[in-house]
C-alpha cells in the first residue's frame, strides 16, 4: 500500500472548492432548501475547524443530522473491545446503508471502503483550518475543559507527546480513507509514509464536492449557498478562550509546530486559496 501510495503525484492543486465545479454539479444551483436534495450530503467534520458552526448551518437545510458523540464512541469501542478508528467507521458505514439517512455529519474519518457502491449518492463536504492555529486551539480549548478529553501541562511539554502528534496529523490520518493505515499513523510513521498518506488524502479531498476553510469563510458559505440554494448565513456556535496565537509563541515552540504539522500543512495548502494565514 505505501508503494501505491508513494507513486501518486500532486499535479493539480484545488483552491478551497472549485466554485466553476459547483456551477456544473447535476444538482441545480438554486434548490429550494426546504425541499429534499437529489443527493445525500456527508459533512467531514475535523476537530477545531468551525465544523459545529457548519454542521448547524447545514442542519437548518438538510434536517438533524445523523451524528457521531465520540464520548459515546469512545466508550463503546471500549466496551466491545475495539480501536476508536473500527467503531467510527462501523457507524459511518451503518449509516451511509440507510437510505433514509439524508445528512450524515461528525468527527468521522473518510472511508474508501465505507463508501463502496454508494460513491455516486453523496456529496462529500469538509472544512480545513491552518493546522498551525488548529493544533494550538487544540491545546488551549482541551485544557480549557478538563471533563473531556482534558489536556494538562504546558504547551511546551504537551509538544513532545504523542497525543500532539495525533492532534497534528487530523488531515492525513483523516482522508487517507484507509482505517489500517490511518491507525499506523496516528502515533508513528516515518517520514515517507506520512508524505505518501499525505498525497493520498489530497487525492481523496480532490473527489469531494466542497472543500472550504476557515480563514476563507465568506467563500465557503457562497459554495454552500450556491449548490444548494441556502438563503441564511452561517452563525458562529463556539468560541475558543483567548490564547496566544502562533505569532506570539516563542520560536522554540514555533518550529516545532511547523515540524508537527508538516503534512497537514501540504494538504491545507493544497485547498487554500492562497498562501497559509495564522491567526494574529
Amino acid at each position: 500500500m505505501l508503494r501505491a501510495l508513494l507513486s501518486l503525484g500532486n499535479e493539480h492543486v484545488l483552491r478551497p472548492f472549485d466554485l466553476e465545479l459547483v456551477r456544473r454539479s447535476r444538482v441545480p444551483a438554486h434548490v429550494n432548501a426546504s425541499q429534499p436534495t437529489a443527493r445525500r450530503i456527508a459533512f467531514f467534520h475535523p476537530p477545531k475547524c468551525g465544523g459545529t458552526s457548519v454542521r448547524k448551518w447545514l442542519a437548518t437545510a438538510f434536517g438533524g443530522p445523523a451524528g457521531l458523540d465520540p464520548v459515546a464512541a469512545e466508550a463503546a469501542a471500549h466496551n466491545l473491545g475495539v480501536s476508536a478508528a473500527s467503531a467510527r467507521e462501523a457507524i459511518l458505514a451503518y449509516f451511509i446503508q440507510r437510505e433514509d439517512t439524508r445528512f450524515i455529519s461528525g468527527h468521522f474519518a473518510y472511508s474508501r471502503r465505507a463508501f463502496v457502491n454508494h460513491e455516486d449518492e453523496f456529496d462529500l463536504i469538509t472544512i480545513l483550518r491552518n493546522p498551525l492555529s488548529r493544533t494550538l486551539s487544540r491545546y488551549y480549548f482541551q485544557s480549557d475543559k478538563p471533563d473531556h478529553f482534558p489536556i494538562e501541562g504546558e504547551l511546551q511539554d504537551w509538544l513532545l507527546t504523542d497525543d500532539a502528534k495525533a492532534a497534528a496529523r487530523v488531515f492525513t490520518t483523516m482522508f487517507v480513507g484507509d482505517i489500517e493505515l490511518m491507525r499506523s499513523l496516528i502515533r508513528g510513521g516515518d517520514k515517507a509514509g506520512l508524505r505518501a498518506a499525505a498525497l493520498q488524502a489530497i487525492d481523496n479531498l480532490k473527489g469531494f464536492t466542497i472543500v472550504g476553510t476557515l480563514e476563507h469563510l465568506g467563500a465557503f458559505e457562497d459554495a454552500i449557498q450556491q449548490r444548494y440554494g441556502v438563503r441564511s448565513r452561517m452563525g458562529h456556535a463556539r468560541s475558543n478562550p483567548t490564547y496566544p496565537r502562533f505569532a506570539q509563541q516563542p520560536p522554540a515552540v514555533q518550529d516545532r509546530l511547523r515540524e508537527l504539522c508538516h503534512e497537514d500543512l501540504m494538504i491545507y495548502e493544497a485547498f487554500a486559496e492562497r498562501s497559509p494565514r495564522i491567526d494574529q
